[in-house]
């Protein structure tokens, strides 16, 4: 008798806080009849679990209530809607996480103007896969802990019609999360963020959206971190500022309308737009982004960027641009009017993708490698534009065009220009694209590389060499500024010059006002200066496990040998072959086979040395070998910290970080690893190499660090 009476006094508390599931019945009804749910909810209590699985429309609701969870599922649609105010906290010990759900195909969508507030306690969860929407009212759905309301793949918030207010709240920070895949949509209302920046309340993780599906002003995104930032309506953010930078962790898109972020007379908006993925324009949808009241930027950090993807129409205009990733590439014309700032990261145009800068745009670029001469902001062989650049309105006024090709900065300046000019430069034969006619004064052009400058005013031009990019210059009295009339090859004379021969340096033509086509020449007074022979053909191809380099000249006249030399990184290269003499027989063509490549980027370039001792060098051409048993360096661009993933099948047991002058930073020992981590957050920004000597051949992996 004494057992049982013991095992009655114990149990009465469990049965007192089981938990009871109830699940909505009818097609629409009150939340506090007993008889709308299975079995009746006579006694409601504070771990009851509350079920949808068919569409419903909940009439009236409790002006307080607790309960343990809230599930909406087996795609139901469900309304809540209420005649008084309502709040219903949800979580209880009892009950098993989530203690807020609405499943995949599911659907919750809160109503009226007495607001329904769902606040999970702390400690207590939530997720979403289908889809929650605020109407008309100041309606919360709120949670007590950090990262305890999570948004799943799919998922999606709509702040609708009438909605009022921060959707999550204003106190607890960190506690909603929308993960990747899933969306908030604010089409009425404050933002989701609730506390002041750069506190927040909602998190959104880098594959999530946020879409602005509204017309108006917009609220401030100052302090704000986005995962893609998309905008449906025509948004105006003006009189607002911050020193707070707005962060896409991915794509800023426009569906539609307009994005206009124009800080007025009342704000001066001193932070960036850090976007790490592209910028995409649908439509007629249109970009302006910058005033006189806005010293940021915005500021392309991710790898490989678009700007003006979308096949849109409307114009894309940025007051300051920075460009500080690995390639950003144009999609269709695009404007900037204040500063272009060029660290790192090639620009890549074309005809139908302008890049244009205003009549007082100027850049500011890393430092190039022209030390010969004094200018300081025409861009670096890690940060140029590879196609044509417009500068309009240059009022008697000087501008160095920051153009190049292949991984090299090539660039060309105006002198005293007035007027609008587009230049851009060309990595080929200027004989083949336009004509070998010579006019008076000129002996012969290069045969790799040429500008086009197209304009209406007038200017010097003054065209840069760098050897051996540029074929070798060994004798300045010799080098002419030639411009192609259509006709031939004709001397824009002199005005000036600078540099060293065989290094780097410029010259510069005389007053002109006829553009087209311009390459260095040699004088008739100079006829051996050493600009580079023609080559009809000069390439390469992999074989298996080598390398065919194959090479044709029209003529070897002048010519007595050749030394192919090769490059890991394009920068310093060395001979692979012992000299080759001249057959001087018809058909003039050579091959040699690479043996020993490397695994990843090969550069080639034939040394050509001339009758006379003089030497020039081809254009540089690459070859890319992958090998399954490279190994993979990540992230790049990095700042503090790189990983490297080793094939398991590798045989790798040290690497070696090296500088871009050769020398090595630090030894790695990945013996038995797969995955390493490497510290950089010491090495001082720019380009290094991750090295390894595998058999007879080397694999060599770059790498950017870099200082944010």
């Amino acid at each position: 008798m004494k057992k049982h009476l013991l095992t009655c006094i114990f149990a009465a508390p469990l049965l007192l806080f089981a938990q009871q599931t109830y699940t909505w019945n009818t097609a629409s009804g009150s939340w506090t009849d007993p008889l709308n749910w299975t079995p009746a909810r006579s006694t409601p209590a504070v771990n009851d679990v509350l079920e949808f699985s068919a569409n419903a429309t909940v009439t009236d609701m409790p002006a307080t209530e607790s309960i343990g969870k809230l599930r909406l599922h087996n795609n139901a649609v469900v309304n809540l809607s209420t005649t008084v105010a309502s709040i219903i906290t949800i979580g209880h010990s009892t009950v098993a996480a989530p203690h807020f759900a609405v499943e995949a195909g599911a659907a919750l969508s809160v109503t009226g103007n007495n607001a329904v507030a769902l606040n999970m306690a702390a400690d207590y969860s939530g997720q979403v896969w289908g889809s929650i929407d605020f109407y008309d009212g100041a309606h919360r759905l709120t949670a007590g802990s950090v990262a305890s309301l999570l948004f799943k793949n799919g998922a999606i918030f709509t702040a609708n019609t009438g909605f009022d207010g921060n959707a999550f709240g204003t106190t607890s920070l960190n506690s909603v999360v929308f993960e990747g895949g899933s969306q908030y949509i604010n089409k009425a209302g404050g933002n989701p963020f609730g506390a002041t920046a750069p506190n927040a309340v909602t998190i959104f993780n880098a594959a999530s959206i946020y879409k602005y599906q509204r017309n108006g002003v917009g609220s401030s995104l100052a302090g704000r971190t986005f995962g893609h930032l998309y905008i449906d309506g025509n948004l105006n953010f003006s009189g607002i500022g911050s020193s707070r930078d707005c962060i896409i962790q991915n794509d800023l898109r426009l569906l539609s309308g307009f994005f206009s972020f124009k800080p007025n007379t009342n704000g001066s908006h001193t932070g960036n737009f850090n976007i790490y993925g592209n910028i995409i324009c649908e439509g007629a949808a249109y970009i302006d982004i910058g005033s006189d009241n806005m010293p940021g930027a915005v500021q392309l950090l991710g790898t490989s960027q678009t700007i003006g993807s979308g096949g849109g129409t409307g114009a894309i205009t940025i007051k300051n641009l920075t460009i500080n990733n690995s390639s950003a590439q144009l999609d269709r014309d695009a404007a900037v009017t204040g500063i272009l700032n060029m660290q790192h990261g090639i620009i890549q145009t074309s005809a139908s993708a302008l890049l244009t800068l205003g009549p007082t745009a100027g850049l500011q670029t890393c430092m190039h490698d022209y030390h010969h001469l004094s200018y300081t902001n025409m861009g670096c062989d890690n940060a140029y534009v590879e196609g044509p650049l417009q500068k309009l309105g240059l009022s008697n006024a000087g501008f160095a065009f920051p153009v190049g090709s292949d991984g090299k900065l090539r660039p060309v300046l105006l002198h005293n220009a007035t007027g609008d000019f587009t230049a851009v430069y060309k990595r080929s034969d200027p004989y083949l694209d336009m004509g070998a006619a010579m006019g008076a004064g000129i002996h012969h052009v290069s045969h790799i590389e040429y500008w086009n400058i197209s304009g209406t005013g007038s200017a010097s031009v003054e065209l840069t060499f760098y050897d051996p990019n540029s074929g070798g210059v060994t004798d300045m009295n010799a080098l002419r500024v030639a411009r192609y009339t259509g006709v031939q090859w004709a001397d824009m004379h002199t005005s000036g010059s600078a540099g060293t021969p065989g290094s780097n340096g410029s010259i510069t033509s005389g007053a002109i006002n006829e553009f087209g086509s311009f390459t260095l020449a040699g004088s008739t007074a100079y006829p051996n200066n050493p600009l580079p022979i023609l080559l009809t053909e000069w390439k390469a191809y992999p074989n298996r496990n080598s390398i065919v380099l194959q090479w044709t000249t029209p003529g070897e006249t002048h010519s007595k040998g050749y030394v192919v030399e090769k490059s890991a990184d394009g920068i310093r290269f060395e001979p692979i072959s012992s000299f080759i003499s001249a057959t001087n027989i018809y058909p003039f063509n050579y091959q040699l086979t690479d043996k020993e490549p490397f695994y990843g980027n090969n550069y080639y370039r034939l040394r050509i040395i001339n009758t006379d001792g003089d030497v020039s060098y081809s254009q540089t051409i690459t070859v890319i070998l992958p090998d399954s048993t490279a190994f993979i360096v990540y992230p790049n661009p990095a700042r503090e910290k790189i990983f490297i993933k080793i094939p398991a099948s590798s045989s790798i047991s040290t690497l070696a970080v090296v500088n871009i002058g050769g020398s090595v930073v630090k030894w790695i020992n990945t013996r038995n690893l797969t995955i390493v981590s490497v510290d950089i957050l010491n090495l001082s920004p720019g380009l290094y190499y991750i090295k390894n000597i595998h058999g007879q051949s080397s694999l060599v992996v770059p790498f950017i660090k870099y200082n944010q």
